[in-house]
């Protein structure tokens, strides 16, 4: 096999994959040895996309875990069985963010959904110190900051550390971020960035454009914009972006 499937990986693709799932590659690969790698894609992309629907959730997998499908397995399965360890008192000292990111679905596709997987994949030696999960953790912390002006100002810098690889669709993680701190004005701070210190990020045409596109699918969907656990979430409308979309405009 080839690329992300080598042999480490394939060892690792059927300690991630249910029996069937396995039987279903191995079947794949009698009498077509040399087709193995192209039939074990579109197999184990079935799995990924079978165990995480939310094309969101699978995003941020693979934005921190990288793009090989057997390698988003089998961490998620290393998060499944941390988050089964965890106990209800060990959520970060029962914090309210806490109790919201433990109501959460692992594979939901809401910015709640994206700090539990980041906060798992911290417990995880082998991730810890990732780039990704690092800026997240400083996402969470900042969430996590009782004092209201404070918290504002460490989900800017925050942001800042991951606005070039916010995309048009992950842009909603910042806004029901920006939203559940009541700092929606401040989106243009947090991810137009510019090149000057290298980081990057969207420009403000590019940012008005992702947030005209969130607002139509908003209006279409507004399940879309609600965040956190059922029965205590919180959910951002297409109305909450006009003032932002206004300043961005002018």
């Amino acid at each position: 096999m080839i690329d992300c499937f080598s042999d480490a990986l394939w060892v690792a693709t059927a300690r991630c994959l249910e029996p069937l799932a396995l039987g279903r590659l191995r079947a794949a690969g009698r009498g077509v040895a040399a087709d193995l790698s192209t039939h074990a894609r579109v197999i184990i992309d079935e799995v990924l996309t079978t165990s995480v629907p939310d094309p969101l959730a699978r995003l941020h997998y693979e934005e921190m875990f990288g793009s090989c499908v057997p390698g988003i397995l089998l961490r998620r399965r290393w998060l499944l069985e941390i988050d089964s360890a965890t106990q209800h008192h060990q959520w970060r000292a029962e914090s309210s963010v806490a109790r919201l990111m433990q109501g959460v679905n692992l594979d939901g596709g809401d910015f709640f959904c994206s700090l539990r997987r980041a906060y798992l994949a911290a417990q995880v030696p082998s991730l810890a110190k990732s780039v990704v999960v690092v800026h997240w953790m400083h996402i969470l912390g900042a969430v996590e900051e009782q004092d209201p002006v404070q918290a504002k100002w460490m989900s800017q810098q925050a942001w800042r550390e991951v606005a070039s690889s916010i995309t048009a669709e992950t842009v909603l993680w910042c806004v029901q971020s920006a939203h559940f701190i009541d700092d929606l004005s401040g989106l243009p701070f947090w991810l137009v960035v510019g090149g000057e210190d290298g980081r990057g990020g969207p420009t403000r045409s590019l940012l008005l454009a992702w947030l005209e596109s969130l607002v139509c699918k908003l209006e279409s969907r507004p399940a879309l914009g609600k965040y956190g656990p059922e029965g205590n979430s919180s959910q951002v409308r297409a109305r909450h972006l006009s003032k932002v979309m206004a300043e961005l405009r002018a």
